[in-house]
């Protein structure tokens, strides 16, 4: 009977409560609702854990010390472009060079085998549906509490627009550049030539229109990447007044340089007027215009604005070389000039339409056939109509 007394007391000490104080069978039940307590907050943490790691904005990747992925959350799967597990995900990885990576030299591999601490390496991937994306990876080593290795994981943030934006931008660089040796060398080769002492009256006046025509090329450059940026910026001041289209759409039009074979036609009546921003309006019309005669060697090209529930609907249609299906949506893409090789320009024309379009609470739209033309249709809010003097 001691020995029976002599455990209790034991197993009441265990429990950090007084000897003797109670049976063992309450003791017994205190611990199993201790351990369901216990139990209940592991669960609740782990699902916080689970929450926090599947709303992150970015991916998560872990691996074990083999390499083999023990968790990726949605982001994860969804950047990678594969579906319920990540199995390999590291295949068909390339450098922005398009070097493809060896096996060993994967960010997770190197922070495995090396203990490197990688920040926002850029690499592509091929993803499962043969996609590429272009993913930013930081990686570091796990390493338990006593410092050692135990996996390793990733962060993959995915910035494939931020890579195509960064793209567009260095070919309208390297274009512009090359656009613009031209202009300038004809600039300064009429500059040497008259410095050199041309004082035919004929002679210098060739060399001065060359200055001309090639100082008023880089003006419209200079002039179109201020209004792009103005109007998409809001920068650009509300000067509203009442605009005759008629009149516009025949300064426009008289102002084309067109092919042979074309001819432009003004469809507007004398009363059609809109309340905007004349030089944002003039822009947009111009390039418009502008970008018709460009693509057409044949036919017609309109110009037209009509008055319709309160709206102004202008229109330039041509019968050109048209735009393909798969262009159609990037046309007004800020630098996008067509496929490559083409040598549309620099992409800034249909730009600020668009841009223009938008400063002035409009909306544009585009119909087009290859080889058959197209139409592209400019709607603006408050419509005036003008009267005759």
């Amino acid at each position: 009977m001691e020995e029976v007394v002599r455990d209790q007391d034991v197993s009441d000490k265990a429990l950090g409560m007084p000897a003797g104080s109670a049976p063992i069978h309450l003791f017994t039940a205190a611990l199993e609702e201790r351990v369901v307590e216990r139990t209940a907050e592991l669960e609740a943490e782990r699902a916080r854990l689970a929450a926090v790691v599947e709303t992150m904005p970015v991916g998560l990747v872990i691996v074990d010390l083999e390499g083999k992925v023990q968790l990726a959350n949605q982001p994860a799967l969804r950047i990678l472009g594969v579906g319920g597990e990540i199995s390999d995900w590291e295949r068909g990885v390339y450098d922005p060079n398009g070097r493809r990576y060896l096996p060993e030299d994967y960010p997770l591999a190197r922070s495995l085998r090396t203990g490197e601490v990688v920040s926002g390496e850029r690499i592509s991937v091929t993803a499962a549906d043969g996609s590429t994306v272009f993913v930013d990876v930081s990686s570091t080593p796990v390493l338990d509490s006593g410092g050692q290795a135990i996996g390793a994981l990733a962060l993959l943030q995915d910035v494939t627009a931020q890579q195509h934006q960064e793209r567009v931008e260095r070919e309208f660089v390297t274009n512009a550049a090359h656009e613009l040796q031209s202009p300038l060398a004809a600039i300064v080769s009429a500059i040497e030539v008259l410095q050199a002492g041309a004082k035919d009256s004929d002679e210098r006046d060739v060399f001065l229109a060359h200055i001309e025509r090639e100082s008023a090329r880089l003006a419209r450059l200079t002039r179109a990447l201020l209004i792009l940026a103005r109007a998409q910026t809001g920068a650009e001041a509300p000067r509203d007044e009442v605009v005759s289209l008629a009149n516009l759409l025949a300064e426009t039009a008289a102002r084309l340089r067109l092919a042979p074979d074309v001819r432009v036609e003004v469809a507007c009546e004398p009363e059609v007027g809109v309340l905007t921003n004349r030089e944002l309006l003039e822009q947009a019309v111009a390039n418009l215009a502008e970008n018709a005669a460009k693509h057409t060697s044949a036919g017609r090209i309109v110009l037209g604005a009509r008055q319709q529930d309160g709206t102004v609907e202008i229109t330039v249609s041509d019968t050109g070389s048209g735009i393909a299906e798969a262009e159609r949506s990037r046309v007004f893409d800020r630098f996008y000039s067509g496929p490559v090789g083409t040598g549309a320009g620099f992409g800034l024309g249909l730009a600020i339409v668009g841009a223009a379009t938008d400063a002035l609470g409009g909306e544009v739209e585009l119909e087009s056939s290859v080889e058959s033309g197209t139409v592209v249709r400019l709607r603006l809010p408050h419509a005036a109509s003008l009267t005759s003097p």
